[in-house]
């Protein structure tokens, strides 16, 4: 799974996922507020509501941004495994002494002992 920021919009990636979260968790007593509000109050508690939206939108970006930035730079994999094997097909001619080669086509089979390499920390693509 690639790991997608999204934009300050929040409407794509993580910052979408949080935002959508934010929304979900805060949002319900700034829409009663709008709801209940006389005609008069009503386009100012609609501005507020819009305008808590736009800082929780620019929110879910900055900590989806923090988060992924962090992951990609410090993430570590470990416990890796590898199994089965790999041929090496060679071919080719031997040396020519006094007018004689002989072809040569070998298809070796290794088994790997192959082992993690953790050069350290960074991004995995």
């Amino acid at each position: 799974m690639a790991l997608t920021v999204g934009s300050p919009a929040a409407d794509a990636g993580m910052s979408k996922a949080i935002f959508t979260q934010l929304d979900a968790l805060l949002s319900p007593p700034l829409q009663a507020a709008v709801d209940s509000a006389s005609d008069e109050a009503k386009p100012a508690a609609r501005a507020a509501l819009d305008a808590s939206r736009t800082g929780w939108r620019n929110l879910a970006y900055a900590i989806a941004k923090g988060v992924i930035d962090h992951v990609v730079a410090n993430l570590e994999i470990s416990g890796v495994t590898v199994s089965g094997s790999v041929s090496v097909p060679v071919s080719g001619s031997t040396a020519v002494t006094s007018g004689h080669s002989h072809a040569v086509s070998i298809t070796p089979t290794i088994t790997p002992g192959l082992a993690q390499n953790n050069n350290g920390p960074g991004r995995v693509s």
